[in-house]
Formats: C-alpha cells, sequence, structure tokens
C-alpha cells in the first residue's frame, strides 16, 4: 500500500492518477507555519480540495488534529498569544457546504402596538375621550373632553425564502389606528380621579410568529477546547489526535471551505490533514444532514423552543440504517460546573427518547498537568481535548421515506447555563460484507497522546477490534509481534459482537514478546474470522509505534510524602495511595491506608518481570494542585544508596500508572529459593547467616529507606553470626555479593 501526499497547490496535478484500495490520499489544510493571528481573531480559513471522483470510495476517512504550543515554547509569563494560550478556549473545526442551506429559527411578535405591552390588546375602532375636570373660582365643576390618543397597530408578517440562502422577511401586513376602550377623567392636576371601561370592538392576541435565518451549511467536524498553557510543554513536534470523520463522507467532496473558530483558533500552532483511505467501507453513507446548525444558546431558550425546536425531516427511501450523532458542551458557571440530562426524542414519544448525562471526568486527561483548572468534570469537555459524542441508534425508530421529527433539549438548569449543541441525522445503506472484521485502534503498545496515561508498557497489549460484516462475530484469530522478531503470538478470541460492534481485547505477553528491545513498532493483524474467510483483508492489519517503559532495578525504595487532603477529617487518612502488581494483576506491595501530611520510606524488592505502579486519589486533585488548600506532597523512587532516579509529577488529577522492567541484574540477582537461610527469624540480638558459599562474600544490612546499617566482608557464608543488637525494631534487608551473584534475603529484628 502506498501513501500519496496532496498539497493544497499541487492537488489537481497528483489527483489524476489512479488509487488503488489500501492507498492513502493526504489533504493538508492548515499547518505549523501559517501566520498567527490574535485569540478571538477571526477564523483559521482556508480552501481544502478535496477526492472527488465518483468511482472513488473510502474506507475510513481519518482527521489529523495536531498541536503545538507556538513554536515549541513553553508558556511561563500568562497570556493568550505566546506559546500555549493561558486559558481554555473553544476551538470549533467546520466543513462548509454551500450548496446546502442552514436555517435558524428567530421569532418576532405578531403584531407592534405603540404605547403598549402586553400579549392581548383590547381596542375600539371609534375615537375615544378623556375628561378633565376644574372647579372655577365660584365652585362650579368645569368638564372639559380631549380626544384620547390614538395606537397604531403594525400587524406583522414573514415572506418566506425557504430553499434560499435569503433570510426571511418581517413585512407590516397591515396599519390601523385604534383606541384602547379606557375613559380617564383627571383633575387640573393630572391625578386620575374615574376611570371608564368601554365595551371593546375587540381584542388583539399578540403572538409569536417564527421565521427563519438562512446560511451556508457548516457542519462541525471537530469540538476541541485547547488546554491551559501556563507551564505546558507540548513538544516540539506537539501533540496529534486522530479522529474517525467517515459518516460525513458525503460532505468531504470536490473544494470545500475549512474554518477554525471559536475563540482558541490563533492560541496555539495546528496542523490538520485528512486521511482517505481508498477502500471499501463495512457500510456506505448516503448521506448526512444538519438537524439544527451548531450554535449557543441559553438553557431558558433551549426549553422554551426558541432554538433547537422541533424539526421535521424526510428519511433517505434508499437508507437501511439511522443514526444521530450529537455534542453537546455546557458553558457559563452553572453550565460549565453542573451535569445535566439533556435528550434527543423522536416524533415526541417518550420511549422514543435518548436521555445522556452531559458530564466529563477531567482528572484523568492525558495532558497533563496544565495550569488553571483542568481537574475539574466539566460538562461535555475538558480542557485539552475533544468534547464528547452521543450517537444515537434511530433504525428501528424511523421508516425509510416517511417524515420524522427530532427534538433536541434538557430537562432542568440553573443559573448561567448555556449550551453548544451540534446535531447531525446520518442516512446508510446495507452492510457490504456478510463475513469480516478489523482491527480499529491499538490502546497499548502506542505513542498516541490519548492512551499516554497508560503508555509506555511492558504487560499485556491491548487492541480494538470491531465486526464489519452482517454476521455476528463469535470468533477470531489474532497474531502480534514487535518489528524484527522471529516469534509471532497467537491469541484465539471468542465472543459475540453484532454489526460494527466493538471488543477490546488484552492479549497475552510471554517472554518473547517484548525480545526485541531496539524495534518499537508493535504489529497486529486480524484472520480467520468465525473460522471462515475474511471477505476484506485490507483491514486486517495495524501497526503502531511505541517506546519501551524504563528498567529499574531489582530492589529500591519508594518515598511518598502526603499532602493534607483526607478522605476523613477525624481519622486524617490521605486521599492518595498506591500499590504494585505484576503482570498477572496480583498486587505485590500496597501502601494500604496512609496517613495526611506524613512521609512514607517503603523499600521493595522484585524478581525479574514486567510490574505495574499505580497510584490513585479518590479526590481527583493529585498531590499537588494549585487551586485546593491539602498542599503539596511527593512521589518519588530511589536507588539503595544513591539518588532520586524517578520523580512523578504530582499534579497527576486521578491516577499515576506506572509500568516498569526488571531484568536479571548484571550481577546475577537471585531474590527467591537461594541457598541461604537466616535465623533465627526475627531475631533480637543476632542472626546467623547458614549457605554452601565457601567464596569470600560482602554482607549488607539495607534499612527500609534503602541505607545501609551495616557492612562486612567474610572469607565465606557457611555459618556467619551478625550482631544486631544495636539495630533497630524493623524489617530489614540482608544482601550478599559473591562473585558474580547478589542474594537479598528479609528478615526483621524485635
Amino acid at each position: 500500500m502506498k501513501k500519496i501526499y496532496l498539497s493544497l497547490i499541487m492537488f489537481s496535478v497528483t489527483f489524476g492518477f489512479a488509487q488503488n484500495p489500501g492507498d492513502t490520499i493526504v489533504v493538508q489544510t492548515f499547518d505549523y507555519s501559517m501566520t498567527y493571528g490574535q485569540a478571538w481573531g477571526p477564523p483559521r480559513d482556508t480552501i481544502a480540495h478535496f477526492p472527488n471522483d465518483p468511482n472513488l470510495t473510502f474506507e475510513k476517512i481519518i482527521m489529523s488534529y495536531s498541536m503545538r504550543c507556538k513554536d515549541g515554547q513553553v508558556n511561563q509569563s500568562g497570556g493568550n498569544n505566546v506559546a500555549c494560550g493561558e486559558w481554555d478556549y473553544s476551538c470549533h473545526t467546520y466543513i462548509h457546504d454551500s450548496t446546502r442551506i442552514d436555517s435558524v429559527l428567530n421569532r418576532t411578535a405578531s403584531h407592534s402596538i405603540t404605547n403598549f405591552n402586553g400579549s392581548n390588546y383590547p381596542y375600539i375602532n371609534y375615537p375615544i375621550y378623556n375628561y378633565v375636570q376644574t372647579i372655577d373660582s365660584l365652585g362650579n365643576i368645569i368638564i372639559d373632553s380631549v380626544l384620547a390618543s390614538a395606537d397604531t397597530i403594525y400587524e406583522i408578517g414573514i415572506i418566506s425564502n425557504s430553499n434560499s440562502l435569503l433570510h426571511d422577511v418581517i413585512d407590516t401586513l397591515s396599519v390601523n389606528t385604534y383606541w384602547q376602550p379606557y375613559s380617564y377623567t383627571t383633575d387640573s392636576l393630572g391625578n386620575v380621579i374615574n376611570i371608564d371601561t368601554m365595551v371593546s370592538t375587540g381584542v388583539i392576541n399578540i403572538s409569536q410568529i417564527n421565521y427563519y435565518k438562512r446560511y451556508p451549511m457548516a457542519f462541525q467536524i471537530m469540538s476541541f477546547v485547547t488546554p491551559y498553557g501556563i507551564g505546558l510543554d507540548l513538544g516540539p513536534e506537539g501533540k496529534t489526535w486522530y479522529f474517525d470523520l467517515t459518516d460525513y463522507a458525503p460532505i468531504f467532496k470536490g473544494n470545500k471551505r475549512i474554518t477554525v473558530s471559536g475563540g482558541g483558533q490563533w492560541q496555539e500552532d495546528m496542523d490538520i490533514k485528512f486521511y482517505f483511505i481508498v477502500g471499501t467501507p463495512p457500510i456506505d453513507v448516503l448521506e448526512m444532514q444538519q438537524i439544527w446548525r451548531p450554535q449557543s444558546k441559553s438553557y431558558t431558550s433551549i426549553m422554551n423552543d426558541d432554538c433547537f425546536e422541533p424539526r421535521s425531516h424526510k428519511m433517505l427511501s434508499s437508507a437501511s440504517a439511522f443514526k444521530i450523532n450529537t455534542v453537546v458542551t455546557g458553558h457559563g458557571q452553572q453550565g460549565e460546573f453542573i451535569p445535566r440530562n439533556h435528550y434527543i426524542d423522536v416524533d415526541n414519544n417518550p420511549s422514543n427518547k435518548n436521555t445522556w448525562r452531559v458530564w466529563t471526568e477531567c482528572a484523568r486527561n492525558p495532558v497533563y498537568p496544565q495550569g488553571g483548572t483542568w481537574i475539574y468534570d466539566r460538562a461535555g469537555w475538558c480542557p485539552g481535548q475533544a468534547s464528547d459524542v452521543n450517537e444515537f441508534d434511530i433504525t428501528s425508530l424511523v421508516t425509510p421515506g416517511q417524515q420524522h421529527t427530532f427534538d433536541y433539549g434538557l430537562n432542568n438548569a440553573t443559573g448561567s447555563s448555556n449550551y453548544w449543541v451540534s446535531s447531525q441525522l446520518i442516512s446508510y445503506g446495507t452492510p457490504n460484507f456478510n463475513l469480516d472484521a478489523r482491527i480499529t485502534d491499538i490502546l497499548s503498545p502506542t505513542n498516541k497522546v490519548v492512551n499516554s496515561r497508560k503508555n509506555p508498557i511492558c504487560s499485556k497489549p491491548e487492541i480494538v477490534i470491531q465486526n464489519t460484516g452482517s454476521t455476528n462475530l463469535t470468533s477470531l484469530i489474532i497474531n502480534y509481534w514487535v518489528e524484527g522478531s522471529p516469534n509471532h503470538e497467537t491469541f484465539q478470541w471468542s465472543g459475540n459482537l453484532s454489526f460494527m460492534q466493538k471488543d477490546t481485547v488484552k492479549l497475552p505477553d510471554p517472554q518473547s514478546l517484548w525480545n526485541q528491545s531496539t524495534n518499537t513498532i508493535f504489529n497486529v493483524t486480524i484472520t480467520s474470522p468465525n473460522g471462515g474467510f475474511d471477505e476484506y483483508v485490507l483491514n486486517n492489519s495495524m501497526s503502531s509505534h511505541f517506546e519501551y517503559p524504563p528498567e529499574h532495578n531489582d530492589i529500591f525504595t519508594i518515598w511518598v510524602q502526603t499532602n493534607s487532603g483526607v478522605i476523613n477529617s477525624l481519622t486524617q487518612y490521605s486521599e492518595t495511595s498506591w500499590e504494585i502488581t505484576d503482570n498477572s494483576d496480583n498486587m505485590i506491595y500496597s501502601s494500604g491506608i496512609l496517613i495526611s501530611n506524613t512521609q512514607y520510606r517503603d523499600t521493595v524488592q522484585f524478581a525479574p518481570g514486567c510490574y505495574t505502579f499505580k497510584v490513585t486519589d479518590v479526590d481527583d486533585d493529585g498531590l499537588d494542585f494549585w487551586a485546593n488548600n491539602d498542599g503539596a506532597g511527593m512521589i518519588r523512587f530511589r536507588d539503595i544508596g544513591a539518588s532520586w532516579f524517578k520523580i512523578f509529577d504530582c499534579d497527576f488529577g486521578s491516577f499515576i500508572h506506572h509500568e516498569f522492567r526488571v531484568a536479571n541484574n548484571a550481577a546475577g540477582v537471585e531474590n527467591f529459593n537461594t541457598p541461604i537461610s537466616i535465623f533465627p527469624n526475627p531475631a533480637k540480638n543476632q542472626i546467623t547467616i547458614s549457605s554452601s558459599i565457601y567464596n569470600p562474600v560482602s554482607i549488607s544490612i539495607i534499612d527500609k529507606v534503602g541505607r545501609i546499617i551495616e557492612k562486612k566482608d567474610c572469607i565465606n557464608l557457611v555459618n556467619e553470626v551478625i550482631d544486631i543488637k544495636n539495630v533497630n525494631s524493623g524489617s530489614y534487608f540482608i544482601e550478599i555479593i559473591s562473585d558474580d551473584k547478589k542474594y537479598i534475603k528479609k528478615f526483621v529484628k524485635n
């Protein structure tokens, strides 16, 4: 398979070459070299030239979304126009289609009446007189009549311009002069002393009438929020996210305008390109329809149907499946930080309603640490990542060729709650394969930023498979290996996946899998779905670039300083704890319950293998977060008798996942089943070390924090007595080095 890169300038020349299944066409839009605008300035804006050959189909369309702090720098001073901007701002990426029309609902009053505010206007269609009562010098009451001021009533109508890019026109249908049915009598000072209510000729009910403003259709293909930039380092090449946009295939054709807007479009360097993988998709996307134009509205406007109102769409008669994708992000103090239930319903039927909680946990964000309040959970989004997408399969709720009404809303909200909403209706054909499966992702090992929280690994690889055939997938053979390895591992998967359903598969990791220590490409292939022939083999393979995890010594000390964050103020139990598991998820070591504002030093010892150090903070604010009052803690690894070799950033949010290897030590470490015995154990005054070692040895007693308490050399180790009267009570390690081997044993001093 070859990859064809198409620049904007050369596209029309290069695109003339034939494309084969498996080839990739790359369309570049924005890149890091583009001239900078200002934050909240005009959109990034360009014309992209997408493939437009009617005979060319694409298995996938992938968006590559890269972001880098300006010129690879780090913002140390604040502000939004240096390095990565200080604040988190929206970045909405749109593809514009001028052949389609977006409409936005507006409302206006059916009547405009001078000197009147209200919804019901009673009137009289003949003149009304008011009266002024005065008293002359003789005490006589004199009443003068004055013609009352008339009201001008403008009746409003709408001239529709549907099926065009013109806004509807607000027009005046009629103008009338009426009087309100009240006659006022006032004194000479203008004080009302009497009101006579007349019989009304009629009542004008003032209602709201709808009209629409229209624009060239803009599909929001990506909702992303920039990270808090102070102190953030995205590296010289930045970070890249990948998004499957195959559902937008009907739009990605020919010349299209691409824009990025929302406030953060110029805060960072951006590189956006699109990969068109030539081939056959599992199912053809026949149509992509916008339900409502993407926009931000207050919760009151949404709940009153002043926007995102019920809309009727005719379902494509040739389609066999339908789905609605919706992105909702909350903004404003209450809208951003309070979870709410939102919904899409079909035909105003409660049983056809899809309700979901718009809420995203941000303390697990792979882009960390950031400045600002990056760990705070938010409504549908987090700083430094894409917004959540809700998928709603409506196939069973609609009929092809028939009209159906869709409505979006939320159950309740308060205060400053505004929601940015983007929603599309996708229509599909029938599956293109009966028996087919594909690999959709490699979660580990990988260098992808979205999976960086749990990479690099030395443990079990994880991949995502998908059934892309109409027949349920029940079995699959998975082969995987590191590039250059003569050994290919095999795993027999079994399950039951319906069409387009996915499964995350954790693969076994025999020692032979990681024997290649120089190659950093992981390969995986799938074969034999249901024991049969895969109908589309071009989606059966995937590779990932990765890094190897660090290698640590077989014995080292874990130093932990808890901060003042507690689960319970009475017990002072810390929010933070840690554990170490082996490659079979067996717990090897655990901190247990820690006490706040306390330092712990634990020496740990390992046999050769792969281990995972896991730190959990139940309050999701790590051990060092600027916006709380918990203070700062620390987590570090220290070699015995040496310095720190691993210092963890304690602004980690909810967890740390750190995998490491312990190899066979160059000195020949043997930690278990060694020909050495220590007795008594526990001991009070002395211990005897007995073995069959007749060569000279060096003996060290090491405490839990890795300090050497005592050290002596012996001519052999047949029966060596060690005085421990002056050693404090506790757990210790005996380290014995003889020739090319090291032995480690544990004992307890009472």
